[in-house]
């Protein structure tokens, strides 16, 4: 499969799915604040796009530690994630209290290495087996 075709999947997939997932949780009709959930899902795509065109080359030439850098990537991508929502809510972050804190992150982190887990065999079945 061509990697243009691959990115494109991913981006759709990624994008579509996340979406998706967020709405089935939501309120219905979701709140006007869902979008920015959607703009969030459209800046990880982007950056999920632009770290698809580093990470096809490497799976092709099956770099050595590149599950390990990928996991890392995702997990550190997540926590992030989790701590940029903390902190553009700092006021109810604060009144939260720290289990729940640590709970918030380690969630979101996990999510992060099982999404980054299925990234990296989903990615490897369309490059080596899907010609």
């Amino acid at each position: 499969m061509h990697p243009q075709m691959i990115i494109t999947l991913n981006t759709l997939l990624f994008f579509i799915g996340w979406t998706t997932i967020l709405f089935l949780g939501a309120d219905y009709p979701p709140p006007i604040g869902f979008l920015w959930l959607v703009l969030l899902i459209t800046i990880l795509d982007l950056i999920q796009y632009r770290y698809l065109q580093l990470f096809l080359p490497q799976i092709r030439k099956k770099k050595k530690n590149l599950f390990a850098k990928n996991l890392l990537f995702f997990t550190t991508g997540a926590m992030a994630v989790s701590l940029f929502c903390l902190a553009s809510r700092y006021t109810i972050t604060l009144a939260m209290g720290l289990a729940n804190i640590v709970i918030w992150i380690a969630v979101l982190t996990a999510v992060g290495a099982i999404y980054g887990i299925f990234f990296w065999f989903f990615n490897l079945l369309l490059v080596n087996y899907l010609k």
